[in-house]
């Protein structure tokens, strides 16, 4: 049987579905970085959470590691977690509007942590553990050289601190470059991204007086932001959703101060589609070599996931088993503390560690994952089916209970998408059968071929490939 080249691969959702109907939820694709690999692009499990620690207040709504501390916003309050059992302290309550909260801290030099939240910028310092709230009107903050800085969306009025001291607020600058007005900052590479609706800019610390900072000749960028939140740090640069005076909705990364494209017109399609994006979240982090950035659409309850080791994207999505329907990745906001990648939960109380091997998603539910693969076709000619593998890791499955024998879910159609046949399942073989096969056969005939794999069973699926075996029929 020949290879199904393709088959496994990233979310392309064409606008046309006989151009391609490609879905790849819960995995992600690595490139199988070999010469002349039979099967050039592997489908690895995305990873599963368990429980780390709860808070007393919900939604988390941001996280933060520093000075080997944990911190997170809950609801109303600022908790930190301990490193075991993870038992989260409440460290003073914060205002709360529909934003998440920011972090930064200026570390062991000042020994302070800014935090903004509900409009209100807060100073928590480590040596005494108090929380004051010595700033107004700032809905997000940065440090930048012994400064903390912050934004105030509604003026478009950039804060800053005074010089190792987030306690005092005394200087402010506003937008002069362009018309629109910012509604994004983020520091990065000890520079001040100021992004607005349609433009944007980048300032550094001058050394003027008696306001420090200026705008850096050559950054202005006719590229703005959509989402205040989208923006991110990714692989050493800066990612965001963005828009211009043109339109909205393309996936930027910053190549110096030249706004370069990630995101491809099917994702494009699908974003531009959505009826709200203003509070779109982004957030990224690295693990096993891939620097992944997560963009979740809340009220579109969509979560599209982008990888810049293969440049390929990939869905993250929660299964409700009582719709029986997809919603957005629960898991949000990222901080990486006591060497564990921690994640809040956006509906609920618990911090949640997350981690390659762990197989269930929040809340202990299962999680789905789907890979429907391009469309099979020759010439427009009649195929007819005989078989199809799928080559799945065999021998994953647990000693006992749920995933002991991991059960494959297929279905197919054979018109490039439009209907499908019902559903077919076959085991992928109890734990420690290396010679099990997830081989389909009588398909029947058709023109355009589509396979769909679905799996639930807490084990590590890998999807490493397909194979299919079929005769040419008439034109």
């Amino acid at each position: 049987m020949p290879a199904l080249r393709g088959f496994c691969g990233p979310t392309y959702g064409s606008q046309s579905r006989i151009a391609s109907p490609e879905r790849c939820i819960n995995w992600y694709p690595e490139i199988i970085e070999v010469p002349k690999a039979e099967y050039p692009i592997a489908l690895y499990p995305t990873p599963g959470v368990t429980s780390f620690g709860t808070m007393t207040a919900a939604p988390c709504r941001g996280m933060f590691e520093e000075l080997d501390r944990l911190f997170a916003a809950g609801g109303g309050n600022l908790f930190e977690g301990t490193a075991v059992g993870g038992a989260f302290t409440s460290r003073g309550t914060l205002a709360v509007d529909l934003n998440p909260a920011t972090f930064c801290s200026s570390g062991d030099f000042g020994g302070q942590m800014f935090v903004t939240s509900g409009d209100l910028g807060y100073i928590f310092t480590f040596g005494t553990n108090v929380l004051t709230q010595p700033v107004n009107d700032v809905t997000m903050g940065g440090y930048i050289d012994g400064y903390f800085v912050a934004l105030d969306v509604t003026t478009s009025t950039l804060r800053i601190s005074a010089l190792a001291d987030g306690a005092t607020w005394t200087q402010t600058a506003q937008r002069s470059a362009g018309s629109d007005r910012w509604v994004s900052l983020f520091v990065s590479h000890r520079e001040i991204w100021l992004f607005g609706s349609k433009t944007s800019e980048v300032w550094y610390d001058a050394g003027t007086s008696p306001f420090p900072f200026m705008l850096y000749p050559g950054s202005y960028m006719e590229v703005g932001c959509a989402a205040a939140f989208s923006v991110a740090s990714l692989d050493n640069s800066v990612v965001w959703l963005g828009r211009d005076k043109g339109g909205r909705c393309v996936v930027y990364r910053a190549e110096g101060y030249r706004p370069q494209r990630i995101s491809n017109h099917a994702i494009e399609f699908a974003l531009q589609g959505y009826t709200t994006v203003s509070d779109t979240i982004g957030w990224a982090y690295q693990d096993q070599g891939h620097s992944f950035y997560v963009l979740t659409f809340p009220t579109e309850n969509a979560t599209w996931v982008y990888d810049a080791a293969t440049q390929l994207w990939h869905e993250r999505l929660y299964w409700n088993i009582a719709t029986a329907r997809y919603q957005a990745y629960r898991p949000m906001f990222h901080a990486y503390a006591y060497n564990r990648h921690l994640v809040g939960d956006r509906d609920g109380f618990t911090v949640y560690e997350m981690a390659i091997d762990q197989y269930s998603d929040v809340d202990s539910d299962a999680i789905r994952r789907l890979r429907r693969g391009p469309i099979i076709e020759r010439d427009r000619r009649w195929l007819n089916w005989k078989e199809v593998e799928f080559l799945f890791e065999p021998g994953i499955g647990l000693q006992s209970g749920q995933g002991s024998t991991p059960t494959v879910q297929f279905r197919y159609s054979r018109n490039r998408g439009f209907t499908w046949s019902n559903t077919r399942q076959l085991s992928a073989g109890a734990v420690g059968n290396y010679d099990a096969r997830v081989l389909f056969r009588s398909m029947g005939r058709g023109r355009g071929f589509v396979p769909e794999v679905v799996v639930t069973d807490p084990v590590p699926w890998r999807l490493i490939g397909a194979r299919g075996d079929f005769e040419l029929g008439a034109v």
